[in-house]
């Protein structure tokens, strides 16, 4: 039964008689209750690192996330389940809040419409909710269309993460799936449970504390998950900063020289490596005659043709301002030209131009070889050098290979 006790003054407390174990339940409104406060203060600890940044609006979805679960949970210590319209009022702030934790989440990987999100699930909750009450489900209709909701939240986010989202810059991405993978099929089992139980469901205590704790696990889960991505994706966008270069996306100096050392610890004295010195002829016209901004633009889709002409497996990285560089492991000094050239006619074949009329694209490669066993950083940079500028003297467009067996000369004649 419900009653108020004590004074007037004092706010009405949940009293549900069920013999002996009516002292269990009370102390579980009571951890409610706590959980509800934790809530409630999180939420408002949040706020100050959103005003901070702005920009980062899943730290407010996860504040508002909070508040509706607080909210939701001091609810469902007043309201009597038997008022079946007004229990509702909770349960869809628990459901606000599963849309908005959830739209917190996928927005470190991309939904940029959390308030659509938020309002479809609260709909799915409605429409069910409508369903179940006119069934004559009694209570258990909040109850069982909650979960419902919770279901629909779960798939949407994992159709979301399969399609959209790359994870290459967080440790052990499976869990965030799985995660919500998990919460689904719970959701699933309770709300089964709830409708084979029928309309005495949310008064059953051990079924109410399996559903609390349930929830109170996965909700927590998702929070600290969703802490944990936001710190690993921060720190991978400062690396990111650090060895990137801006304006191409790809590694930078300093990135490239980082990953050769990383691939140098665990070679073999048998490997050969090649590194590819890769100059854009003339480029200073560029800038001079069609300003700076035609020149980005110029860079910008050289790269992009490298790109989509080498492995993935290589390194590629942008060393100077028209200067790039690639670094692999090859068979032996013919693979090391043929990749060269390959470049050197992919760009010829594109015929990159900046403006109508202008002369296009073409580069200058100089290739230094040499082997894991005695391997110098140093020494093969100084040659690869040497090699870009007996390209250079060689009337540009082509392809040298320091130490090759043929004399420098034009990329025709290295090709043949």
């Amino acid at each position: 039964m419900w009653c108020a006790c004590g004074s007037r003054a004092m706010k009405p407390v949940l009293v549900v008689e069920f013999g002996e174990r009516s002292s269990a339940l009370q102390y579980n409104l009571t951890a409610v209750f706590a959980w509800a406060a934790d809530c409630i203060l999180l939420s408002i600890l949040l706020l100050p690192l959103w005003l901070r940044n702005r920009a980062r609006m899943f730290i407010l979805l996860w504040s508002a996330a909070l508040a509706m679960m607080g909210v939701g949970l001091l609810g469902l210590t007043y309201v009597d389940p038997k008022a079946n319209l007004l229990f509702a009022l909770p349960i869809a702030a628990l459901v606000v809040a599963e849309a908005l934790s959830a739209a917190g989440l996928i927005s470190l990987y991309g939904e940029d419409r959390p308030l659509r999100f938020t309002v479809l699930s609260l709909s799915v909750w409605l429409a069910a909710f409508i369903l179940f009450s006119i069934s004559s489900f009694g209570p258990v209709a909040a109850v069982a269309s909650y979960f419902l909701a919770v279901i629909v939240i779960a798939i949407y986010a994992l159709h979301f993460l399969k399609y959209h989202a790359t994870f290459k810059e967080v440790r052990f991405h499976r869990s965030i799936p799985l995660i919500f993978l998990f919460e689904a099929v719970s959701a699933l089992a309770i709300a089964v449970t709830y409708v084979l139980e029928g309309p005495a469901a949310p008064h059953e205590g051990a079924l109410a504390s399996i559903t609390l704790i349930a929830g109170f696990v996965l909700f927590s889960a998702k929070i600290f998950l969703a802490v944990w991505l936001s710190i690993e994706k921060y720190e991978f966008y400062l690396k990111r900063l650090a060895f990137h270069d801006p304006l191409t996306g790809i590694l930078n100096r300093r990135g490239f020289f980082e990953k050769i050392g990383q691939r140098l610890k665990t070679a073999s004295a048998t490997d050969i490596f090649a590194y590819l010195t890769i100059d854009i002829d003339h480029f200073k016209s560029v800038n001079d005659q069609l300003g700076h901004s035609a020149g980005d633009a110029a860079i910008v889709r050289f790269t992009s043709t490298v790109e989509d002409g080498i492995d993935l497996s290589y390194l590629f990285g942008r060393t100077g301002g028209e200067e790039f560089a690639i670094f692999l492991k090859v068979e032996d000094e013919r693979a090391a030209i043929g990749l060269a050239e390959r470049i050197r006619l992919l760009l010829a074949d594109t015929g990159h131009r900046h403006t109508a009329g202008s002369t296009p694209l073409t580069v200058s490669i100089g290739i230094a070889i040499q082997r894991g066993a005695g391997f110098d950083l140093e020494t093969m940079l100084s040659q690869s050098d040497r090699a870009l500028y007996a390209a250079k003297n060689n009337g540009r467009d082509c392809v040298v290979a320091y130490g090759a067996g043929e004399p420098p000369g034009t990329a025709e004649r290295l090709q043949a």
